[in-house]
């Protein structure tokens, strides 16, 4: 019996170990994108003072709105605690 199984042995491990070797090579391509994105600023004015006034106010009307964005979370928070 001990025989027997010694010599399947002998004969399937061969094919597992040959198994083994037969790999495809494939050949991979890589393809690299890139994209430029070219920002378009705004040219200095004639008189800087005004241009940065006007960004200024730009600025402050945008920061208002945040704060009265979270100013309105706030109240609608504070009614749905009291309900």
């Amino acid at each position: 019996m001990n025989k027997i199984v010694t010599l399947i042995a002998f004969l399937i491990v061969p094919f597992f170990a040959t198994a083994q070797n037969d790999s495809e090579i494939v050949k991979t391509d890589t393809i690299i994108k890139t994209e430029v994105v070219i920002k378009k600023v705004d040219p200095i004015s004639i008189n800087p003072k005004t241009q940065n006034l006007d960004l200024n106010y730009k600025k402050s009307n945008d920061i208002i709105s945040v704060k009265a964005y979270i100013k309105s979370l706030q109240l609608k928070r504070k009614a749905t605690v009291m309900s």
